[in-house]
């Protein structure tokens, strides 16, 4: 690309004594900004792709501006606020404040909100409206912007009141820049005007949908040609435009090769993830701008925080991609004995010093495009174990508290994941350059350590063994499950609202298991005491107890009442499950789960499915009440109570033990004085383990 003539500005210190404003007066001085820089060395790019944790601060143009006499270059992805870097800050002598500033070097998409100060201000014919009172009649401040065209023109408006300082030569090509003019008032009306201060304090900033990119998928975009390049925010072509023009830079070497890797992963970060409050948002985007001098791996690193990315080259030099997605690995990748040469592994024991809470953050439109904060994320099992909360920070440029609550709970995944070490290996081990998860055994003395899936966060060659060392974390099939409902917590409020009261933690009144009817496994019947209320929504979760992740379930039609009782899908019989409950309400808030319960599926003490059917008739002096038994090939008898309210731990039963066949349907009839009967039916199995009662019924005696 063709180098770029910037006009930088020299501070000098005279003062300007209309407005008292300390003059920085222009000069004009070309540079050859090439863009672009050296390759990274593969260790690095590969030291790059481990957990996803940021690496660097922004830089400062995206929070305040800056005056200096030689602004960084400064670049972005996606949807940005960008303070500028002062090129020109001057007052002439009709008393007009004259400011201009660089923002982005290299072309945007376009400019969508400008602000003076901390205001969004709306712009028409250059003229900023008045607002609240502020800025004038519309004659007052008059803005320009360019978004950095390779040939652009320079700001008439500048060269009008500044001709000995600002020429047709200023056009600053290949730059974002902007300009204000500010017109002198009166005194009687400069607090009304300016009543933060003057010009000085209504810094310009801008949003933009900044950077166009390469995308590969779209056959009218050509790697060589930028001009066919659109805007994207995707988090994985955003990465690979960083690497095509920043570090590697030859597409046909570097990317070509493993294209399809870069595809699934660009395709991952489009695919689209439900929300809380209803519709979609894409899984992986970017909201970043990196100053050019900032070492590769840090924006590398920035970059692939957004979408647990992973990118490392493989023996041809091919970069290959990897998104967050877990995939099984081949078999032929398999590192055991032959292959391992040293190792270490922590024996399964997560470090009792790591932290279990994230605090995220993200950058919200919501809030004017700076950074607040979201719902931090939290592991209550650890939490609970330790006693205390230890928190971290977790600071990924990306635009919603979604994807910054995603992006946390794969961080805690991993931190807790309960096998990890690093493995060292012979030339054999050179196989695995390039992959993300491999089939990893280790195994000493006829013990087997561990044997599984490992998910590589680092690797680097090992010139000493000629094989490679990397680090690893036993990989988690589940790390995509995601509930909006109950995991995506709360962006930041906006405004005055006042957060609404948190919800209670529900209690799990009984929890126990019943054989499932297909007999292939057992499903855990859970009672919970209930809201009377109709926008609740119940959510139950299980897990085998020495699992890390869960199962979640939604239940969206339980009637309101006292008691709620939840089904899970089926789960393995013979090992302990626990189960949590959790619910949310119509406005959009979430309670905390429940304290777990755990339930013994074994096969010896497991109950039947409950009978179904049941119906209860009255008539003179008696009731018949009718029920199926269960299909449950453990189902031995039904027992049936009988009382005069709703409740059936003050019902009595009736009758003895009732024997039957499976799926059989049943009636007794009850001689009773006249009145309002409620009945219950609870099958048993042959054992006498008590399915969860089936009922009431109430029936009515003449």
């Amino acid at each position: 690309m063709a180098a770029v003539a910037r006009a930088i500005v020299s501070p000098l210190s005279i003062i300007d004594k209309g407005l008292g404003r300390a003059v920085l007066q222009v000069v004009a001085v070309v540079a050859a900004f090439i863009p672009g820089g050296q390759p990274i060395a593969a260790a690095a790019a590969l030291a790059l792709a481990t957990l996803f944790k940021p690496k660097g601060p922004k830089p400062e143009q995206q929070e305040r501006a800056i005056k200096t006499a030689l602004p960084p270059r400064v670049s972005a992805y996606g949807t940005v606020r960008l303070y500028g870097a002062y090129i020109l800050y001057q007052t002439n002598e009709d008393g007009y404040a004259c400011d201009a500033w660089a923002f982005h070097d290299g072309k945007v998409y376009r400019i969508l909100r400008h602000y003076l100060r901390d205001i969004q201000v709306t712009v028409t014919g250059g003229w900023v409206q008045k607002k609240d009172g502020e800025f004038g009649g519309g004659d007052t401040i008059q803005i320009g912007t360019r978004l950095g065209l390779p040939t652009e023109t320079a700001f008439s408006e500048l060269i009008s009141r500044l001709p000995s300082v600002w020429t047709a030569n200023h056009r600053g090509a290949g730059v974002v820049t902007g300009c204000m003019i500010s017109k002198p008032v009166k005194a009687k009306n400069f607090n009304d005007v300016y009543p933060a201060g003057g010009p000085d304090a209504n810094v310009l900033s801008i949003v933009v949908d900044a950077q166009h990119v390469f995308d590969w998928r779209d056959p009218t975009q050509d790697p060589e040609d930028p001009d066919t390049w659109k805007w994207s925010d995707n988090a994985a072509l955003c990465t690979a435009h960083y690497y095509m023009n920043r570090a590697y830079k030859d597409w046909a070497t570097h990317f070509l090769p493993t294209l399809e890797y870069w595809t699934a992963a660009a395709d991952d970060c489009d695919s689209l993830v439900p929300l809380k409050a209803g519709g979609t948002e894409k899984r992986y985007r970017v909201a970043l701008a990196h100053k050019h001098t900032d070492a590769h791996k840090v924006t590398i690193g920035n970059l692939l925080a957004c979408w647990d990315g992973f990118v490392a080259p493989r023996a041809d030099g091919a970069l290959v991609a990897w998104s967050g997605r877990y995939v099984d690995p081949d078999p032929d990748d398999l590192i055991g004995p032959d292959e391992i040469v040293s190792y270490s592994w922590d024996y399964g024991v997560v470090d009792e010093d790591q932290f279990n809470e994230i605090a995220v953050s993200y950058l919200s439109a919501d809030h004017d495009y700076t950074t607040v904060d979201a719902t931090a994320w939290q592991d209550m099992d650890a939490i609970s174990a330790a006693g205390e909360i230890k928190s971290t920070a977790l600071e990924n440029s990306v635009p919603s508290h979604g994807q910054a609550r995603r992006l946390a709970k794969r961080l805690m995944a991993k931190t807790m994941a309960q096998h990890r070490g690093s493995v060292t290996t012979n030339a054999k081990g050179r196989k695995i350059r390039g992959k993300r998860f491999i089939p990893l055994h280790l195994e000493e003395a006829g013990t087997v350590f561990f044997s599984g899936t490992a998910e590589i966060v680092r690797l680097r060659r090992n010139l000493q063994t000629g094989g490679v060392t990397f680090d690893w974390i036993a990989a988690n099939p589940n790390i995509d499950a995601w509930n909006a409902a109950t995991e995506e917590g709360e962006p930041a409020p906006i405004g005055n609202r006042v957060a609404p009261q948190p919800l209670e933690t529900p209690t799990i009144s009984t929890a126990a298991a019943e054989l499932d009817s297909t007999a292939t496994g057992a499903r855990i019947r859970i009672m919970v005491e209930g809201y009377d209320r109709d926008d609740i929504t119940w959510y139950a979760r299980w897990r085998a107890t020495t699992d890390a992740s869960w199962n979640e379930q939604e239940y969206s039609d339980v009637d309101p009442g006292p008691a709620a009782l939840l089904v899970t899908s089926v789960v393995p019989v013979d090992i302990a499950v626990d189960v949590a409950v959790a619910y949310s309400t119509g406005d959009g808030r979430v309670s905390p789960w429940s304290e777990a319960s755990s339930v013994s599926t074994s096969t010896a003490s497991l109950a039947p499915a409950p009978a179904t059917e049941l119906t209860a008739t009255g008539a003179a002096g008696s009731a018949t009440v009718a029920w199926r038994n269960p299909t449950s090939s453990n189902f031995g008898y039904v027992r049936i109570y009988r009382g005069t309210t709703n409740v059936f731990s003050a019902a009595a039963q009736i009758g003895g033990d009732i024997t039957g066949g499976l799926g059989q349907v049943q009636q007794v009839t009850d001689t009773v004085t006249a009145g309002v009967w409620y009945y219950w039916v609870r099958a048993y199995s042959a054992g006498g383990v008590a399915a969860s009662p089936t009922g009431p019924q109430s029936a009515t005696v003449t």
